[in-house]
């Protein structure tokens, strides 16, 4: 706590917490509003909602692979502030300019361009923390822009959810760009501490538009699958980072089938758009950070995997039990969906965090950021490809049913990974 509250005092510092804080926010926010855009174009439709969480996820492969490099040659904080404008722009057309005219396409170009800005934005905001706080403080501030992005993201989702079903989706994204507007301003002010790259604003303007052009050229120019050729020699002679890509790909391909389609099964069985949708996000992400505390110690020594395949099998048991219970008018209904949302959280805590810890332990230092590129591209491929897969189905079957499939095939796998995991401890013993 101590180290917290001198962090606090380093004026850099806070400027930069502040800025996450209200931006955090308004992120959240803003997805409400856009999934309760998706409900108002073609309510109960997963198509709808997979198309729109596409355009979300495409600047990963577009442009995240050239800006994380790209970055480096930039200002840190000219970068961030910028980019904070530039989607303070983006999302505020979206009510004064597309929403009135009542057009669709270019809605989802605006959340392209807003959400490539972010694949910028991001490695900036990383990059910046040992610039602005001493060597030792560098794990205490990022565990804190952690801790508080996190709180700050579960009020946005809970808060915003409320207050766009109150005043509408437009009222939503124009805060939303606000808070832009007030991290952009927290972000200008960094200067105490922070030596600035010699980049002028014109020169930065102009190599953020290009990261995002070039951006698409490095995708399809087939840079992405050269990084990505590069590194098939080094998984090949680690076992465990193979199996670890494999099991990141039927994770992140569940995640993705259940997403889209487990929106708009909360829409239809709550009956509202963004209000209960965003209060359950709020219990599942308290039942995320108690499991992350709870298992960061209790879990130190258990085997990896084995958390892993047991944290899946719990998680697919309890999105099963939610699928089924939540179709039938039982009292208390929002109450039994936020008990079971928190629940859920808890079992998928350990997913994430054991996923991490096996790439740093048994990865080589000089690979690491190629090894989470790698792993990065995957797992969002699997997602899109699951997503639209259900999104399909659900044109033909019902999402409670897509649901129970989806949850069915977890369990499935995580039931075989664990016996296949003590097959091989099994054999390690008796060598």
């Amino acid at each position: 706590m101590r180290e917290y509250l001198r962090l606090i005092k380093n004026l850099d510092f806070f400027l930069l917490w502040i800025s996450q804080v209200v931006s955090q926010f308004g992120d959240k926010l803003n997805q409400m509003a856009l999934i309760a855009w998706a409900y108002s174009v073609m309510p109960g439709s997963s198509f709808q909602m997979a198309k729109l969480i596409f355009f979300t996820i495409v600047p990963v492969f577009v442009v995240g692979p050239f800006a994380a490099a790209a970055v480096d040659r930039l200002d840190y904080r000219k970068t961030m502030y910028m980019c904070d404008f530039i989607r303070a722009v983006t999302v505020a057309s979206i009510p004064l300019l597309i929403l009135p005219a009542r057009l669709i396409l270019p809605v989802y170009f605006m959340v392209f361009i807003s959400f490539s800005i972010t694949r910028l934005f991001v490695p900036a905001k990383m990059a910046i923390v040992p610039a602005i706080v001493e060597q030792e403080e560098i794990l205490p501030a990022n565990s804190l822009l952690s801790l508080t992005g996190v709180v700050a993201a579960m009020f946005g989702f809970g808060l915003g959810g409320i207050m766009v079903q109150a005043f509408g989706i437009r009222f939503g994204f124009l805060v939303d760009a606000a808070t832009f507007l007030i991290s952009a301003s927290a972000i200008y002010l960094i200067g105490t501490r922070y030596k600035p790259k010699q980049v002028s604003i014109k020169e930065e303007a102009f190599s953020i538009g290009g990261v995002l052009l070039n951006g698409i050229k490095y995708t399809f120019g087939g840079s992405i699958l050269v990084d990505v050729r590069k590194g098939i020699g080094y998984l090949s002679a680690h076992y465990e980072l193979k199996r670890l890509i494999g099991v990141s790909f039927l994770l992140w391909a569940l995640l993705g089938g259940i997403y889209a389609t487990g929106i708009v099964f909360i829409q239809e069985m709550l009956g509202s758009a963004t209000a209960d949708l965003g209060m359950l996000v709020v219990f599942l992400g308290s039942g995320i950070l108690m499991g992350s505390l709870f298992w960061g110690k209790a879990g130190i020594n258990w085997d990896r995997f084995r958390m892993l395949y047991s944290s899946l099998i719990a998680l697919c048991a309890l999105l099963f039990v939610f699928a089924v219970v939540l179709r039938f008018d039982i009292p208390h209904k929002f109450g039994v969906a936020g008990l079971l949302s928190f629940l859920l959280g808890l079992s998928a805590s350990p997913i994430m965090m054991v996923s991490q810890t096996i790439v740093h332990e048994v990865t080589d230092e000089t690979m690491m950021g190629r090894m989470f590129g790698i792993i990065e591209i995957i797992v969002h491929f699997a997602f899109v490809v699951a997503m639209f897969v259900s999104s399909i189905l659900a044109e033909f079957f019902s999402e409670a049913s897509i649901l129970v499939l989806w949850a069915g095939i977890g369990i499935g796998i995580g039931v075989d990974g664990l016996l296949r995991n003590r097959l091989e401890k099994g054999g390690s013993a008796n060598e």
